[in-house]
């Protein structure tokens, strides 16, 4: 009895801590995948919505708004439910037709705050783009300021010892060193800068300020297939398909009325004139925006497949001398120099797929050029 005891005892040791081990082990994979998961394009716009005050800040704007909106639409019935109807309107009583135009006004404000809390939806969505772009950017900088010095110590090292032996002026040793401390200092600026990029990119996410998370997004090249320009502009003037028109044209139309109980006639027709101005100019810039923005994009697409062709170009290069220096045909500073290039390559190709997959998106939202990344309220698009 005694000996069965025992061994239901060790069987449930032995099971206690196989479960614990199992545990452990799930607990520890579980970490790894999370820290291999590393941080997507998509999480940063994210976590940039979640943690922006500016955003908030537009969030608040269009709460007030509507309540003044609601406080301002029961003052204007209970004003109707106590002004006797003359004829067919109410308002044709003296003073009855300030409530409703205050309503009015109020319900336009609300529209407003609502598109601008939209705008400002999308700009701080750029932002994190941007901010997570020029962190992988500056990653390649790094990579090209290391294999370029790396290129300069071999080349130094190299006329040190051809001077040791009469084959290189003391000159030519010295314009080697200074190579060097060049290329040393060209590293620890790059270094420096992609510090900035991630203390950036952190700070609008809400990350720790020594957080470095992986980026796992590359930058994609995809091509736009724009409509005919004309088409396009005139989408983009609608106020139907692009919120800061709306904005605009909601403003010049609040002129009209708000100054019928605000402010004498000859004031509120001036205002409503500069308001039809500004809607003008608004029309103008948003329609010189998609030429200039329509020109870029052009332009960038020119440069990718010239930026492309570079980079395989380079790479081939690199193949053939490293084939080269493994059957002592070259030396390792030949093979440093083209891997360099190739680096300078991939420098300018990714330049070239961030500029224009922020300007394409800039034109599909083409209110994002012309407005500030902090848009959180109407005085901002009037």
């Amino acid at each position: 009895m005694r000996r069965i005891v025992v061994n239901i005892t060790i069987i449930f040791l032995m099971t206690f801590l196989f479960a614990g081990v199992c545990y452990a082990a799930g607990e520890d994979m579980q970490s790894a995948d999370s820290e291999q998961s590393g941080l997507t394009l998509s999480e940063t716009m994210e976590m940039a919505l979640i943690k922006s005050i500016q955003l908030e800040q537009a969030e608040k704007d269009e709460e007030r708004a509507e309540e003044v909106r609601h406080a301002s639409r029961s003052g204007y019935i209970r004003g109707v439910a106590n002004t006797p109807m003359t004829g067919e309107l109410y308002v044709s009583a003296s003073g009855a037709g300030e409530p409703f135009f205050q309503f009015l006004s109020a319900d336009a404000q609300w529209g407003i705050s609502k598109k601008m809390l939209e705008i400002a939806k999308d700009s701080i969505t750029l932002q994190a783009k941007k901010g997570y772009f020029d962190v992988l950017q500056k990653q390649q900088k790094v990579v090209k300021a290391q294999v370029e010095l790396d290129k300069a110590q071999r080349d130094y090292r190299s006329a040190a010892a051809r001077k040791s032996v009469g084959m290189a002026s003391t000159s030519q040793v010295q314009g080697a060193k200074a190579a060097v401390e060049q290329k040393a200092s060209n590293l620890e600026q790059a270094r420096a800068d992609l510090e900035k990029a991630y203390r950036s990119l952190n700070k609008l996410i809400g990350n720790k300020p020594t957080e470095r998370p992986e980026l796992v997004t590359p930058i994609e090249y995809e091509k736009l297939e724009p409509p005919a320009l004309e088409n396009k502009i005139a989408t983009a003037l609608s106020s139907d398909n692009n919120p800061y028109m709306w904005v605009k044209e909601e403003n010049y139309d609040l002129s009209k009325y708000t100054w019928t109980f605000a402010q004498v006639e000859e004031a509120g027709l001036i205002d409503t004139e500069k308001a039809n101005l500004s809607y003008q100019d608004a029309q103008k810039d948003m329609r010189n925006t998609i030429h200039e923005l329509y020109d870029t994009l052009k332009t960038l697409e020119a440069s990718y497949e010239s930026a492309k062709q570079a980079v395989t170009s380079a790479e081939s290069a690199l193949a053939t001398t490293q084939a080269m220096f493994n059957v002592g045909m070259v030396t390792k500073s030949e093979v440093l120099e083209k891997k360099a290039t190739l680096e300078t390559a991939k420098d300018g190709l990714l330049k070239v797929k961030s500029l224009y997959a922020i300007t394409k998106e800039t034109f599909e939202k083409p209110w994002l050029a012309v407005t500030t990344a902090g848009a959180g309220s109407s005085s901002q698009a009037t």
